[in-house]
């Protein structure tokens, strides 16, 4: 496997959505539109505090102007559309690398859009001076394929949700595989002799520090360590054995008359003796771990500096945020602007109450909650949807924290001239052990107003603000996420994740709207999310490469590149089943 900086496709968002249908309390009709500022890609889910624990989603109809351009691309098919966007973002991910390490002068193999089985690809070489590009033939023999060491791979492959920059290695892997195979049959073969001069204990304690790695870590690394002595102990052993057998050889020396055809000795004992302690030996210097050796080509992305593979490796995310910043300044230019929610304080009941509901005849369609248990903790500092989003998840929050035998006493508005009320209702438990009171929750939404710039620094400012707001609200989602699974509280309240397929039904959506504005929104989301993804702190990603590069630099040695490449693919191969597992 090359060394390359990949883009993962995964969303983690609260319940913010970039495809938003709202309800006003005060006016039947539906209002839909798509939102610049939201954190994923999914139609938005209506909060269901239901009594079987499981947020249902609830969309009402989509009623959306048309703009000629995207007719077009609606007319393909909406999850091609919704693929070609999203190739579009990977695309530009990936270009930031391949851009970063380019202006540095650094060595790249491959530029790929998609992963999987190449569809078509095209090779860039300098040939005297001019480049000369020619069609990548898979079935070529692959001293042709490389017979250029400059030259660059373009490819298309058949997955389109992913994508790499390939870069050369900077040792031989097959070698070294073939090595490090040599020296674990070697290590098997030694820990078989080492049990054959052993006690039931010391066979027993072998086989567990050899095939058990709980057991190591249980051990505390003593299981591992005592394992390691005994090797020492095994290899100085035979060191001693050979220089005996050598030293006794030499003081033994036989007669002259010994060489004849017809002279006696017993030198035919001493040299098969020898012979198999030189063998022990041999083999028990061959099970050390091989000894890598690695390129110094100054133009190999593992040998330049610190600050050029933290600018390659942040390359990436760095153009997904211009890209946002250059969708958001498009609309607010020369698009139709930005469409800004506006919503009243509290959330609405967005559905008829069932009448399996604990809330049945407490609370209707259309009721504004303004405060719980007698308290405004529905309340949000931030602004527009993310505050909106917030305040149904503190209701939900609340209502789930409720004990056993409580009512939770909701402050609620019955419509537009109608007095505070005050309402009690005796939340159920669910098959999870949470608290519900088994209503449909939507924002307080009022109307949508677009926000056109009034010229370039405006945009630029405004660009900026949606930009910030859209990737503060998505950390800020991902951070809960994250400290929820950590601590086992689970996914937080209002929270969701989708994987590729899920990504691409949304898109689809938003793509058979024929509304360019929506489906650039969604290129814009699709993006941050993307950039915000990548910059985790977790191997495999951007953000976990980068931490590998900011250890070596304080540390002033390097990382082994082996230990690395194995945390990276172990993370790798865990993200594409989270990936796949929340489509």
């Amino acid at each position: 496997m090359k060394s390359r900086v990949a883009a993962v496709l995964l969303t983690v968002a609260s319940s913010a959505s970039t495809t938003l249908a709202f309800q006003s309390p005060m006016n039947k009709n539906h209002v839909k539109y798509y939102a610049p500022n939201s954190v994923s890609p999914f139609a938005l889910k209506q909060h269901h505090v239901s009594q079987t624990g499981k947020s249902k989603l609830a969309t009402t109809t989509t009623e959306l102007h048309s703009i000629a351009p995207a007719a077009a691309l609606s007319a393909v098919g909406s999850p091609l559309g919704s693929i070609a966007v999203l190739a579009f973002v990977i695309l530009v991910h990936e270009a930031g690398h391949f851009i970063a390490a380019r202006s540095f002068g650094i060595e790249v193999e491959e530029f790929s859009v998609g992963v999987g089985p190449r569809i078509v690809g095209v090779r860039r070489s300098l040939v005297d001076s001019e480049y000369v590009y020619d069609r990548i033939d898979d079935g070529a023999e692959k001293e042709h394929q490389n017979q250029n060491d400059n030259a660059i791979e373009f490819s298309l492959r058949a997955i389109p949700l992913g994508g790499y920059v390939r870069f050369p290695e900077n040792y031989n892997r097959t070698l070294t595989f073939e090595q490090e195979d040599s020296a674990r049959r070697a290590r098997n073969k030694a820990r078989q002799l080492r049990i054959e001069n052993s006690n039931a204990l010391e066979k027993v304690l072998e086989s567990m520090a050899a095939y058990s790695f709980i057991f190591n870590v249980l051990s505390l690394g003593l299981l591992k360590k005592w394992q390691s002595k005994r090797v020492e102990d095994q290899l100085r052993e035979a060191e001693e054995e050979v220089s005996l057998v050598t030293q006794a050889t030499t003081v033994a020396k036989k007669p002259w008359w010994n060489a004849l055809p017809f002279g006696k000795g017993d030198s035919g004992t001493a040299d098969t003796t020898s012979d198999e302690s030189l063998s022990t030996l041999e083999l028990l210097k061959s099970a050390k771990a091989p000894a890598v050796e690695y390129d110094a080509n100054p133009d190999l992305l593992q040998n330049r500096p610190a600050f050029q593979r933290a600018v390659v490796l942040s390359g990436g995310v760095i153009f997904n945020i211009l890209l946002a910043f250059a969708c958001y300044f498009g609309e607010l230019t020369v698009g139709r602007g930005l469409p800004e929610p506006i919503f009243n304080p509290g959330v609405v009941v967005s559905q008829t109450v069932s009448n399996d509901s604990p809330a049945y005849g407490i609370l209707k369609k259309g009721d504004v909650i303004l405060g719980v248990n007698e308290v405004s903790s529905i309340s949000s500092s931030k602004r527009g949807i993310w505050g909106s989003q917030e305040q149904i998840s503190n209701v939900i929050s609340t209502i789930r924290e409720t004990q056993n035998g409580e009512d939770v006493k909701l402050t609620i508005v019955h419509g537009i001239d109608s007095a505070t009320d005050v309402v009690s209702v005796s939340p159920k438990r669910n098959m999870d052990g949470q608290a519900s009171i088994g209503v449909m929750l939507g924002p307080n939404y009022v109307k949508t107003e677009m926000v056109r710039a009034s010229n370039v620094v405006d945009a630029v400012s405004k660009a900026g603000a949606a930009v910030y707001d859209i990737t503060s609200a998505t950390a800020g989602s991902i951070t809960k996420l994250l400290v929820g699974v950590l601590f086992g509280k689970g996914l937080p309240a209002g929270a969701s994740m989708s994987g590729p397929i899920g990504v691409v039904k949304a898109g689809a959506d938003v793509v058979s709207s024929s509304d360019l504005a929506a489906v650039v929104a969604f290129a814009a989301s699709i993006s941050v999310n993307l950039a915000v993804i990548n910059s985790l702190p977790l191997p495999a990603l951007d953000g976990g490469q980068l931490v590998f590069v900011l250890a070596e630099a304080v540390a002033g040695r390097k990382i082994d590149q082996q230990i690395q490449e194995s945390i990276n693919a172990a993370a790798l191969t865990l993200l594409l089943f989270v990936s796949i597992g929340t489509a």
